[in-house]
């Protein structure tokens, strides 16, 4: 997910990015098709989208790839929220806490008592290396000062340890609440339980994690019980394991955008039980808004040929693809927020002025896209 990266080499070839390979291995071949009843229709609509809408995503506040600093990752929050954004999502595994602390900083200098939500996640710990325990489940990948992990400004001395028991849950909630501090966290997100092992932790009905964000819940300490992950399919596991209610909201990573619709059977189990969806990964890792990666990897050509074609189409109505990206990713009833990540303060009013674009597109843009052959048969249109 955009505001959901993983880098995790070591456990599988592709990590978490792609998610647990029984439901990967079934979404890498279905990049333009939906298996969802034809006699059931996603339900979508016209909207004008408004800055509550959107999630600021801060996982590059961490310095992704490239170091940015802490006063440019202040500086960003403080663009953001003099714009009008008041939802930020973040999570332990971007900069091994250090976007949390960067966005907390952020937050309580500039707030200036606004209404702000703030999603974070669970299932990793950040601890000193001193106090790691050989039972430890450590995220090799992500180690800070090695060739795979991408946050390049995370401490040395930290380690990322895997952990969706409840102990391990409590224990995240707590260690983010004192790296975010003040407002309260709103909602917390189970990240990356894309692979079996970590599934059956974080859905066992006594020690699991998911039991222990629901006792949070009805704590008061979160308003929002969520999940955070890349692939469909494990966010499907995970609510059909549970009865309704146990989950208030779902954060999607690059499966509604563009160039794949593979979470059309998600969003259609959403609409049905009433769960909100949170978009992230709606310019597909970059690619729609001129970057090179997909889904956090060298784009494959036949992924490139798709991209080029929107920007034809875009060209020809005179509308930025980013736009289109944005007003597509925002078009399902159950999609009530979408996330976009940003690192500068430039990127913020880049994105505040797509979303103010968006109500430029005509319709006869997405029949055209349709009959190119660019959305999914799944996708239904705007009457």
């Amino acid at each position: 997910m955009t505001n959901s990266i993983v880098n995790m080499a070591v456990l599988s070839i592709a990590g978490v990015l792609l998610g647990y390979v029984g439901f990967s291995a079934v979404r890498a071949n279905r990049l333009t098709t939906c298996s969802i009843s034809p006699q059931v229709e996603l339900k979508i609509r016209h909207r004008t989208i408004k800055k509550e809408d959107v999630i600021i995503g801060c996982s590059s506040l961490a310095g992704m790839y490239k170091a940015i600093g802490e006063q440019k990752a202040v500086d960003t929050i403080k663009t953001a929220l003099d714009a009008g954004f008041v939802d930020f999502d973040t999570a332990p595994h971007y900069g091994l806490g250090l976007s949390e602390e960067r966005m907390g900083k952020g937050i309580q200098m500039f707030s200036n008592g606004r209404n702000i939500k703030i999603w974070t996640k669970v299932g990793r710990l950040m601890k000193d290396k001193s106090d790691v325990k050989n039972s430890d489940v450590i995220e090799e990948g992500n180690i800070p000062g090695t060739s795979s992990c991408i946050f390049v400004e995370a401490d040395m001395n930290q380690r990322p340890v895997l952990d969706y028991t409840a102990k391990g849950v409590r224990q995240s909630y707590e260690d983010s609440s004192r790296r975010v501090g003040s407002p309260p966290i709103y909602g917390l997100r189970v990240h990356d339980a894309d692979e079996k092992w970590r599934l059956d932790q974080v859905m066992h009905p006594t020690s699991g994690g998911i039991s222990e964000l629901v006792k949070l819940r009805q704590e008061g300490k979160i308003k929002d019980v969520s999940l955070g992950m890349n692939d469909p399919g494990a966010i499907l596991a995970v609510l059909r394991e549970f009865p309704p209610g146990t989950i208030n909201s779902v954060m999607v990573a690059g499966c509604w955008n563009l160039l794949d619709q593979n979470g059309a059977e998600l969003l259609l189990e959403c609409q049905r039980r009433g769960i909100q969806v949170h978009n992230a990964g709606i310019f597909a890792s970059g690619l729609l808004v001129g970057g090179s990666t997909y889904k956090y990897g060298a784009a494959p050509p036949e992924i490139i040929r798709k991209t080029e074609e929107w920007g034809k189409l875009a060209a020809k109505y005179a509308v930025p693809l980013p736009v289109i990206a944005m007003a597509f990713a925002f078009q399902p009833q159950v999609i009530t927020k979408v996330a976009v990540g940003v690192k500068s303060p430039t990127e913020v009013k880049q994105n505040l002025a797509w979303l103010n674009a968006t109500e430029r597109i005509p319709r006869k843009l997405w029949s055209e896209a349709k009959e190119r052959g660019l959305l999914a048969d799944c996708v239904p249109l705007l009457e």
